[in-house]
């Protein structure tokens, strides 16, 4: 290989191979740079989704409580049934109107018009049964029952048995509360305790709420109620009913509520599965949970049943889309119980979410480094171009010099062209140096020659 061809070869090779181990380096680099960050990021992901999940469930948890809260609130009670027991006391109220008139205008004794108006009141029922009207007079210090349509046993008798002191929360006989909260404002609310009415007959005392209107012209006063049971009832469903609309993540994210029912509890709402419903649930399918095959609600009853009452659960679940339900994806729940109730409130966020966004950064990563390989090869070549473009002159330089020093010392050999000058003479590097030599052995030949022929016998005459 001639000299050219080294010198182009060595540079070439000189900037070729430490671009490629620099490219190697950086490529490494990004990679493993690369990797620890997806990694940090999956874990602030899931940490960030927790934080979040926490404070959903929590806005929720608060729905719940506020509501059931109202359940021990008079006031609220009274506002929120204000209108279905004023109502139901109006129906009342247009019945004795209707017979007070007939009296009034001479078609029936007044006598027969209060007995026929306690008749007509007595049928009424309301709420499936468990809601009626009752007539008290005005008496004091104890009011008389006129009318009871679900306790007749009570009906004429005085009311100043010592059972009736379960009113207003101060032990005060009930009806007498009756009658001094509608002796001023002619009517008013009050709470106390109340045997219920059911298919199966009466049930023990239960707590009520009551609403009261005085009739003042024949001294009646009239009142229904709402047993709280029923108020609870009704509560709880539009309780699950609030929870059950409440979505977030455009639509994906949602709130179920299960109990703690042992050994397995039971689904008392899902917005996404309704199905699930009522149901225990100990299906073999639930044994996803927390990567030891745990029934996940078993799990979620487990967690909250610490002494804070909450906590995480990784499992597994179907996700609802635009097109239904996909098959189980990897999720982790928040969920916080809800002593009064017994409820556990709980919602989740899907992780595939998580590693959609790390396979969209690692592709950013593999474009980083696509990136990276292109530039360095653009460099990388415009750099080799030019190496090889200034080793072609540098070895040029170099190699014809040497080239024209070997055909004057090929000519030396031969003896010609000895008293030619050597070009290079007049360079000051090592080219220049055998140039010199290379003039220095052209004078010796020709002084060795010149001598010879000199010393040269002549030939005889």
């Amino acid at each position: 290989m001639k000299i050219r061809a080294k010198i182009t070869l060595f540079i070439s090779l000189f900037l070729v191979i430490p671009g490629i181990l620099l490219t190697l380096l950086s490529v490494t680099n990004i990679k493993s740079r690369g990797q620890e960050t997806l990694k940090e990021y999956r874990v602030d992901a899931i940490q960030t989704t927790k934080l979040q999940l926490k404070d959903l469930v929590d806005v929720a948890y608060e729905t719940v409580d506020k509501n059931f809260q109202n359940l021990n609130d008079l006031e609220y009670l009274s506002r929120y049934y204000e209108r279905q027991l004023h109502d139901i006391i109006n129906t009342g109220e247009t019945i004795i109107n209707r017979y007070q008139r007939a009296a009034k205008n001479g078609q029936i004794p007044l006598s027969e018009a209060k007995q026929r108006a306690m008749a007509e009141i007595k049928q009424l029922r309301f709420d499936g049964g468990t809601g009626y009207i009752w007539i008290n007079d005005v008496g004091k210090p104890y009011p008389r029952m006129i009318m009871h349509p679900t306790v007749p046993a009570l009906d004429g008798k005085i009311l100043n048995d010592v059972k009736y002191n379960n009113a207003l929360g101060i032990r005060k006989n009930l009806f007498t509360a009756f009658v001094d909260i509608t002796e001023n404002g002619k009517d008013g609310y009050v709470d106390y305790l109340w045997p219920k009415p059911t298919k199966e007959g009466l049930t023990e005392e239960e707590p009520k709420l009551s609403y009261v209107r005085r009739y003042q012209d024949w001294g009646w006063i009239l009142g229904t109620g709402i047993y709280i049971d029923d108020a609870r009832a009704e509560t709880e469903n539009r309780i699950k009913e609030s929870i059950k609309a409440m979505r977030y993540a455009n639509g994906t994210g949602y709130f179920w509520i299960n109990d703690t029912a042992t050994p397995f509890p039971k689904m008392v709402m899902h917005p996404t599965i309704p199905s699930l419903d009522g149901k225990v649930l100990d299906d073999p399918k639930y044994n996803n949970a927390q990567g030891v095959n745990k029934n996940l609600f078993v799990a979620f009853r487990e967690v909250t049943g610490d002494a804070d009452r909450e906590g995480y659960v990784d499992y597994l679940w179907p996700k609802p889309t635009e097109n239904g339900l996909t098959e189980r994806t990897e999720k982790v729940s928040y969920v916080r119980l809800h002593e009064p109730t017994g409820w556990i409130i709980g919602s989740g966020a899907y992780l595939d979410n998580i590693d959609k966004d790390i396979q969209v950064k690692q592709k950013e990563i593999d474009q980083q480094i696509e990136r990276l390989i292109v530039n360095v090869m653009i460099v990388s070549f415009i750099f080799l171009t030019l190496a090889i473009f200034l080793s072609y002159f540098l070895a040029k330089n170099i190699a014809e010099p040497i080239n024209r020093l070997a055909r004057v010392a090929d000519e030396i050999s031969h003896g010609k062209n000895l008293t030619a000058p050597v070009d290079e003479v007049s360079r000051k590097d090592e080219i220049g140096d055998l140039a010199k030599s290379v003039d220095r052995l052209k004078t010796s030949v020709r002084i060795i020659i010149e001598r010879m022929q000199k010393t040269k016998p002549r030939k005889a005459a």
